[in-house]
């Protein structure tokens, strides 16, 4: 039987643009989806098998089996579902008339698409069955009677499908009744969803307004170093250098205890018993750490006052059995005193400067956001000249809708996710990255008049200063949600309900193993 997948309305694709013709900026994204279907579908056609012979050509004497549902073996047999999809994935592909290059490759791609949909025609039977689903008898002898094999004269003969071996026709029956119930998983659970008028709508109405903005990025990583200097001089205690040696003895405290008994008892070498017990990427050093600051000491032990005893050691002294962040128990040995960082030093401004993104993020942030709303001042005249002396470039984006979370749906058919709305971030904007998750973004996007510069907001790694260009409005146009989003709703239910059948206790899988070992060469399994 034929993938289950939904497929996408037929006729619905957009006219092909003129070769003459300028590119314009989509103003009907959700139509651009028949467009990027067929992209799809060139793509998937690049997975390959080669006809006949070699290692593939060796599974087919009997049987294979590559996992379990619910107890049952999902296994390779001539005739068989699995070997159905096979043939089905690679006769598609062949027609794209592609060469054999990473045949290998491409054939691992299909055996492994095969596989997983006779995991989802398994665990939909299973469900349809527990829940009490049945074909009856007179339903497939109905199915029967419409088969090419068994029609003569355009009629059903019951003379031909009498005289069909028994074997044929009871896996023919068989298969009729699981394709039977596999379509009533199907007409249940993912064709009966539907969206509301009112979600529909809803959605209608996020792709009916559009905006193009211009903008200038201020980057948190053009923090001065001499602010961050500063900082170090004004709060040099996170900074303030260790030289420490350690043994970590696993989440067994009394191993630890021990072991640090026969050192300070001098029966016991610290460098030796790091090597020989400790379980930590410092063993092979002997346990030498190095010099580090007292902030990564922070986020390596469980509490606080674990790590200022640390810093408190004489040179030569253990510290107690620690516990660490992850568990384990560990102690340390202190290889010399304490010192103080140097702000001129490019390590130190390096390491202050990451731990001030991580722990004083806001600090950065008001800072350069000042600068950019020195900038959004100058800008409200002439946004172009006012970059221009700024020494900033500018960029674009746009026409894009309220399109929150770049809306967009995964088919597992293509094995792709596609977009419904036209996103905002593109490869020319990585500085928008974060844009499709802000609120900010979008009002500030949204609700500043055309021509106007927005006031600056902190959007990832940066602080943007926006203007917006242009306000649009699709209008009485029709932006095809009410003919897609339906669609979409049950592609993404299909994708769920697909998920958790390959998520489930029930499945065992050993896909790869098993394909591995039979298919590809033993030097290259290796």
């Amino acid at each position: 039987m034929a993938s289950q997948s939904i497929k996408p309305p037929a006729g619905q694709g957009p006219k092909a643009q003129g070769p003459d013709q300028p590119k314009r900026g989509i103003k009907n994204p959700v139509i651009y989806i028949g467009t990027v279907v067929l992209l799809v579908i060139v793509v998937i056609a690049f997975v390959f098998v080669p006809a006949g012979g070699g290692a593939l050509g060796s599974s087919n004497s009997g049987n294979l089996e590559f996992g379990r549902y619910a107890g049952k073996a999902v296994a390779y047999a001539q005739k068989g579902y699995f070997a159905e999809q096979v043939k089905s994935l690679n006769d598609n592909l062949r027609q794209s008339g592609l060469p054999a290059e990473n045949y290998q490759f491409y054939a691992y791609q299909v055996w492994h698409g095969a596989y997983e949909r006779t995991v989802v025609r398994m665990a939909i039977l299973d469900a349809v069955e527990k829940a009490g689903g049945f074909a009856t008898e007179a339903k497939i002898d109905e199915q029967i009677t419409e088969l090419p094999a068994y029609q003569e004269n355009g009629k059903f003969s019951l003379q031909r499908y009498r005289s069909a071996p028994l074997g044929e026709k009871l896996a023919l029956r068989k298969s009729i009744r699981e394709d039977l119930l596999t379509q009533m998983y199907y007409s249940d659970a993912i064709l009966g969803r539907a969206p509301s008028s009112k979600e529909t709508a809803f959605i209608k109405e996020m792709a009916k307004d559009t905006r193009t903005i211009e903008y200038v990025a201020f980057p948190l990583a053009a923090y001065p170093d001499s602010e961050v200097a500063a900082y170090v001089k004004a709060n040099p205690a996170p900074f303030k250098r260790l030289a420490l040696s350690r043994i970590t003895l696993g989440e067994n405290e009394s191993e630890a205890l021990s072991l640090r008994k026969k050192i300070a008892d001098k029966t016991a070498v610290f460098e030796d018993a790091a090597k020989a017990s400790s379980k930590d990427s410092y063993a092979e050093k002997g346990g030498v750490m190095g010099a580090l600051p007292l902030h990564e000491l922070l986020s390596l032990l469980a509490t606080k006052e674990d790590a200022e005893k640390l810093a408190a050691l004489p040179p030569g002294e253990l510290s107690p059995v620690l516990k660490t962040a992850a568990g384990s128990y560990a102690f340390f040995r202190a290889d010399a005193a304490p010192a103080d960082a140097d702000p001129a030093d490019a390590a130190v401004l390096a390491d202050a400067r990451e731990y001030l993104l991580s722990n004083e993020r806001g600090k950065i942030e008001d800072f350069v956001a000042a600068k950019a709303k020195e900038f959004a001042s100058a800008a409200a005249p002439d946004f172009a000249k006012a970059a221009k002396a700024a020494g900033l470039p500018v960029k674009s984006a746009g026409p894009f809708p309220i399109n929150y979370g770049d809306f967009s749906i995964y088919v597992s058919e293509y094995r792709q996710y596609i977009p419904v709305f036209a996103p905002v971030a593109g490869e020319a904007a990585p500085e928008l990255a974060a844009a499709s998750t802000s609120d900010r973004f979008f009002e500030a996007a949204f609700s500043t008049a055309p021509g106007s510069v927005a006031e600056p907001l902190v959007l990832g790694d940066n602080v943007l200063v926006l203007r917006v260009k242009e306000a649009s409005s699709l209008g009485a146009e029709s932006n095809g949600a009410e003919i897609f989003y339906p669609y979409f709703v049950r592609s993404k239910a299909e994708t769920e309900a697909r998920e958790a059948f390959l998520k489930s206790p029930l499945f065992k899988d050993n896909f790869s193993a098993v394909y591995l070992k039979n298919f590809m060469p033993k030097e290259k399994a290796d």
